[in-house]
């Protein structure tokens, strides 16, 4: 039984890919964030200096606002994901496994979708995602949180399907 175990612990671990974000591309985004943010609040603090009359002080609270708003949640995420590990997503031939350690059976998936950029009902930007949807109909959403760009995730989305298709009748032993 502990020999059983232990072919399966390294079976998994021989076979294991991922989804991986450069480091470069976040450092990138985080700094046009930072200068987007930096830019508002230059705008709301040189509010007296700008000959607008009274629709200056709407207009320039709006864009610092709308500057911190809908760029500072971005911004956070990618000083966060700059300095963890850079793999987003990693799965093997019996299933996926999240940032956050949740996994999911290949067997348990019916489709693999790619859910684009959205809006949130606070009117926050959503990044694209990955959508599993199970076959009890509900779904999980993995997010790339803006780490990946448009190559690294349609090369994703084409692992996601090819692992999925080739192992979605291989059940997990115990």
């Amino acid at each position: 039984m502990l020999l059983k175990t232990w072919k399966k612990r390294v079976s998994r671990s021989i076979f294991m890919d991922a989804i991986k974000f450069s480091r470069s591309v976040v450092l990138l985004r985080a700094v046009g964030t930072l200068i987007i943010m930096t830019f508002g609040i230059i705008i709301i603090l040189d509010i007296k200096n700008m000959p607008f009359g009274w629709f200056r002080l709407i207009f320039y609270a709006f864009m610092f606002v709308s500057s911190i708003w809908y760029v500072f949640p971005a911004f956070y995420k990618l000083t966060l994901f700059l300095f963890s590990s850079t793999t987003l997503i990693s799965f093997d031939q019996y299933g996926v496994t999240t940032r956050d350690g949740r996994s999911l059976p290949w067997s348990d998936i019916k489709r693999i979708e790619v859910v684009e950029d959205t809006i949130n009902n606070i009117a926050q930007p959503v990044p694209r995602l990955y959508r599993f949807t199970l076959l009890d109909r509900s779904h999980v959403d993995m997010s790339t949180y803006h780490l990946l760009t448009n190559q690294q995730f349609t090369d994703g989305v084409k692992e996601l399907r090819t692992a999925w298709s080739q192992n979605k009748h291989r059940k997990i032993e115990n």
